[in-house]
């Protein structure tokens, strides 16, 4: 599937007073990891708790791509400033106690998590429809609700209702005026009716 998607120019890495914020909020995550018993690595739940205090979290930063959101970034985080919408990226470690790290924000990751937001669209679209007709989702709703967000199908999915499967969808990412680039993700469609479609790996 084609999606395109025009995205916004990030703010590299230090550009933004809300970088120190950032890595006050990844360095409290990592202590409540490591103070932790057992310790363990750094997750997607230490960082929302830590971004949830007001004190740690001085500036209102929104962690919107979190620690395992993305298969093919799974250490990054990336906030958001709701004031400026400036976008701040960090490396967390992969290891107990690892410092992390302020880093300029990848356009591939940030094309893969708005390319991701369409695909997950289209996908609850067609799983609805399918639902509100009392059976689980097929191929051909895919292709139902993928042409009423206007989105282009290469390879119509042809599974059947009942079989689920998984459809490949293609972003065209536009960042600027001259970074232009094409992302894939990936959904597996559920077996049963009313069904949760699940980013996997493509």
């Amino acid at each position: 599937m084609a999606i395109a998607v025009l995205l916004g120019v990030g703010s590299p890495a230090g550009a933004s007073p809300s970088s120190s914020v950032a890595l006050r909020i990844a360095q409290y995550a990592v202590a409540t990891a490591t103070h932790d018993r057992p310790a363990h690595v750094v997750t997607s739940a230490d960082i929302s708790n830590a971004a949830s205090i007001s004190t740690v979290n001085t500036t209102s930063l929104d962690p919107v791509i979190n620690v395992g959101d993305l298969f093919e970034y799974p250490r990054l985080v990336l906030f958001l400033d709701q004031k400026t919408f400036a976008n701040i990226c960090l490396n967390m470690p992969d290891t107990v106690g690892g410092a992390p790290k302020v880093i300029p924000c990848p356009h591939q990751a940030q094309g893969l998590w708005s390319g991701r937001a369409g695909a997950l669209a289209v996908s609850n679209r067609a799983i609805a429809a399918a639902a509100a007709k009392g059976r689980a989702v097929s191929g051909s709703d895919v292709v139902a609700a993928a042409k009423i967000y206007g989105v282009t199908l290469r390879h119509k999915p042809t599974f059947q209702a009942g079989q689920g499967g998984v459809v490949q969808f293609s972003t065209l990412v536009e960042m600027g005026l001259n970074t232009k680039f094409t992302v894939k993700n990936c959904v597996r469609f559920p077996k049963t009716a009313y069904g949760i479609p699940e980013p996997v790996p493509c």
